[in-house]
């Protein structure tokens, strides 16, 4: 797993997935059309979505790239180790796309790495189906 190739995505500000590639697909078990109806969000493990937040509004703010290591949730349930390279794209007519390279990592030194028992963790239901807010809306990585 180590020697994959970088997985990307592209979101919008909110966080929203409009482009995901084959590989970022496999390393986290989901169908495109799955992936697509998802948010950054939606993936990123609950412990690990504090930290992201000051980092992803320095960048939406001051366009100030970032580099972190965290996990995702796969479709399965179990998390993955990666790290991701984030930035900002715009495209001709100036509109801004949150764009990111991902790849998978060992989890870092001292990281506690849970053995799972029995049936895969619950996934988050897609943005927009969740029964409650889990965010404020703004796009945070």
């Amino acid at each position: 797993m180590l020697n994959q190739p970088f997985g990307q995505a592209l979101a919008d500000e909110s966080g929203r997935f409009t482009q995901v590639d084959r590989t970022l697909c496999e390393m986290l078990g989901f169908e495109m059309r799955a992936l697509l109806q998802r948010s950054i969000h939606d993936i990123t493990h609950p412990d690990d979505w504090p930290s992201n937040q000051p980092l992803l509004e320095r960048l939406l703010a001051h366009d100030e790239p970032f580099t972190i290591v965290k996990r995702y949730l796969r479709a399965d349930g179990t998390a993955v180790w990666v790290q991701n390279y984030v930035s900002v794209l715009r495209d001709a007519e100036g509109r801004r796309a949150i764009s990111a390279l991902i790849r998978p990592v060992l989890p870092p030194a001292g990281a506690r790495v849970p053995h799972r028992k029995g049936g895969a963790a619950e996934l988050p239901a897609p943005a927009g189906q969740a029964s409650k807010p889990r965010h404020s809306g703004r796009f945070l990585h």
